[in-house]
């Protein structure tokens, strides 16, 4: 986006032209930029697609509802008559994403904030069960009748961009394919409830060492909690900050050794699932190159996590 339609939508939303303009870097789906005033700063989000930031703007009530601290809407034009793409102007909470903070963060402070992410999965438990499961985008709403389905179009368009990139190998295949099958039935009577699931190492806030709230609100999921908890795992398998911040939420939520596997086997999914977005140009953000060293890192990282599956005995 240019800077001139930045700086007029400052001027026609916020009163003037901001004193600084700079971009946030972290994130596949949005063009987000920072806006500073004299007094205060605002965050700029900007899609051609109103699909990828107006979930933001539906679900914002429910998270109030739970009491969970998010930003404000100020401003929203989700009509691209002024401009060729959508915008959201929102309140800034202070500090940075988890993932760029939490190697610096002490055990304590560790186990204080998986006690606040806990609490939002249980607040979120809280709400009513929902009659089928899949992705909710504040204008669209999949409606799959089983989890097993979704898993199996996860495992589709896995296998379907691994056909380009070919950055996953026989033997990952066959452990995606077997881990599918071992865990059929927990994936055919699983009920769905409704979550956020983008809470690993984007959107989780932090300032000073303290959780002070969630951002980037697009997209809520009606399925199984523990898939969140398999992305938590994906990012800091094996790193001790990691190993400590999700074994605090495990032990917070009361899981026994079999939902613990589970959570490895969503973490596999994860991890096969971003390694073969290797080399797709998503936005700015992304180079559309392969970068091979970030692949071998995933696939061992996934061979780890399903050795520990196998070493607890749960399958």
């Amino acid at each position: 986006m240019d800077k001139k339609s930045i700086q007029e939508i400052g001027k026609k939303q916020l009163g003037g032209i901001p004193l600084e303009i700079s971009r946030k870097t972290i994130g596949l789906c949005n063009e987000v930029y920072e806006l500073t005033y004299e007094s205060e700063s605002f965050i700029l989000r900007m899609n051609k697609a109103k699909e990828w930031i107006y979930g933001t703007h539906q679900f914002l009530p429910i998270f109030k509802e739970l009491h969970i601290n998010t930003p404000d809407i100020v401003a929203a034009d989700y009509s691209k008559t002024a401009f060729p793409f959508c915008y959201q102007i929102q309140t800034k909470l202070q500090g940075q994403d988890l993932g760029l903070v939490i190697d610096s963060l002490s055990p304590a402070n560790l186990k204080a904030i998986a006690a606040d992410i806990s609490n939002i999965f249980d607040k979120f438990s809280s709400l009513p069960p929902k009659e089928d499961f899949g992705g909710l985008s504040g204008m669209n709403e999949e409606k799959v009748g089983n989890l097993l389905e979704v898993i199996s179009n996860q495992r589709r368009g896995i296998l379907e961009r691994n056909e380009t990139s070919n950055v996953l190998g026989r033997e990952i295949i066959a452990i995606l394919n077997e881990l599918i099958h071992d865990y059929k039935e927990y994936f055919s009577t699983a009920q769905p409830k409704l979550y956020y699931d983008d809470i690993s190492a984007k959107n989780v806030m932090i300032h000073n060492g303290r959780f002070v709230g969630l951002v980037d609100l697009d997209f809520l999921r009606k399925g199984d909690y523990l898939e969140a908890l398999g992305a938590i795992m994906a990012c800091w398998h094996g790193e001790e900050y990691g190993d400590i911040y999700l074994n605090e939420i495990i032990a917070l939520q009361g899981l026994n050794e079999y939902q613990q596997n589970i959570i490895k086997v969503y973490a596999i999914l994860h991890l096969m699932m971003w390694t073969t977005e290797e080399g797709i140009k998503f936005n700015s953000n992304s180079s559309g190159t392969i970068n091979w060293e970030n692949v071998e890192k995933k696939k061992t990282k996934i061979m780890n996590v399903y050795s520990s599956i196998h070493r607890s005995g749960g399958r």
